[in-house]
């Protein structure tokens, strides 16, 4: 019982947020830090993609393998080997100045946070109160975005790539001092009747397929959004300012989720979603205007919040044994990471049109595989009530549709 309330307690919770956010790596600077290698390092635009996305793709792959060890291991230890790691490949990242080299840091920093992740996730399914404490997790990730998307370019600019590496580097050594605030070993409260494993079928691909649809073309055109911003003419500091707000836009989405609820049932918001970010995302590298770049900055974001939380609500009913929301995990973080490295194949000298197009056009196989979709979801019949769907990126709330949904 005391373990109970001592992972049900707030300092436990602090503790979840911090290294989750820590966790992230690069993923919310990627446009920021992606422009300094270019200005300061000498990388090439094509040279931007691959570093980002090998620390994605190995933070999904480290994500979930850990995941499967959760149940025997002790997760403080490996928390601190985790964090460790995390730490070592930021500071280093700051030291070196060849792509090779920080293409391997890079892989490195994503095991490491992908394996610390893994454990904020095991342990917040501890807690009683799930939804409640993905949603704090949920606003610690938008507050922490905010607060460096919009402090990178001051930091990149007086201390370079290696003060927004060693930054990360700090904030991982506080985070693992935080570790012993987490439950060691699995702990079992309250075990219910235990729900039935439902098969994977034709919908559970589908909605896998969409997870790593919506962050690719997220992904491909967010790690290019600073030079963009660049080509229009922004400062650094406004460039900052936009990305930032952006980032907050993103709540706007989920409470629009949380407000309409399934009034307009389950292909609707996929449609608005989907067809929004993909006129946004051609307006945004089609724009000649400040204010172009700005409004579909976030609304981009904010229609990737407002996707979500039907996505995650449909996962929960398919598979209640939350095997399905593992996997959509894993697709999410590949998306993530395959997205910049295929924009880096067609963005070339600074073809950000290419880029957009690329982006587009996961939007539209996401059009087409949401229709079928709600037709497989339907036609199978929801094997279980609406239950709380907890999330596995940094960027995502634990909600459920019949209530309001935490930014």
């Amino acid at each position: 019982m005391q373990a109970i309330e001592r992972v049900n307690s707030k300092g436990t919770l602090f503790s979840l947020c911090l290294i989750m956010v820590v966790s992230l790596g690069t993923l919310q600077i990627q446009p920021m830090l992606g422009g300094a290698f270019v200005d300061q390092l000498g990388f090439s635009l094509s040279e931007i993609g691959p570093i980002f996305a090998a620390e994605l793709i190995a933070m999904a792959v480290a994500c979930g393998a850990s995941a499967l060890l959760m149940p025997r291991i002790n997760r403080q230890r490996y928390a601190l080997i985790a964090l460790g790691l995390l730490v070592i490949s930021n500071i280093a990242s700051g030291y070196v100045s060849g792509f090779a080299e920080l293409v391997i840091l890079r892989l490195c920093a994503g095991l490491g946070g992908g394996a610390a992740m893994a454990v904020v996730y095991a342990s917040a399914a501890l807690r009683s109160s799930k939804d409640a404490t993905f949603a704090v997790i949920n606003i610690g990730n938008l507050v922490w975005g905010v607060m460096l998307v919009s402090s990178m370019p001051l930091i990149l600019g007086r201390g370079g790539v290696s003060a927004c590496f060693l930054l990360l580097g700090v904030a991982g050594v506080i985070a693992a001092l935080c570790v012993r605030r987490l439950p060691a070993r699995y702990v079992e409260a309250g075990k219910g009747q235990a729900q039935p494993v439902g098969r994977l079928g034709l919908a559970a691909i589908l909605l896998i397929a969409l997870f790593a649809l919506l962050f690719f073309g997220h992904s491909a055109l967010w790690v290019y959004q600073e030079r963009i911003g660049k080509s229009l003419g922004l400062a650094p500091e406004q460039n900052g300012m936009i990305l930032g707000a952006s980032v907050l836009a993103g709540a706007v989405g989920a409470g629009l989720a949380g407000l309409i609820k399934r009034q307009l049932g389950l292909l609707v918001p996929q449609l608005i979603g989907f067809g929004t970010a993909l006129v946004a995302t051609l307006m945004m590298v089609y724009g000649t205007s400040t204010l172009a770049f700005a409004l579909t900055a976030g609304l981009i974001h904010m229609v990737w919040f407002f996707c979500l939380p039907y996505l995650l609500s449909m996962a929960a009913e398919l598979d209640p044994s939350g095997r399905l929301a593992g996997l959509g995990n894993s697709a999410i973080f590949v998306g993530q990471g395959l997205g910049p490295f295929a924009a880096a194949l067609v963005v070339g000298d600074g073809n950000f049109r290419a880029v957009g197009w690329l982006a587009a056009a996961a939007y539209v196989l996401a059009l087409l595989a949401s229709v079928l979709l709600v037709w497989a979801f339907k036609g199978g019949g929801q094997r279980s009530k609406t239950r709380s769907i907890s999330s596995a990126h940094p960027a995502l709330a634990s909600v459920e549709l019949n209530r309001p949904v935490q930014p």
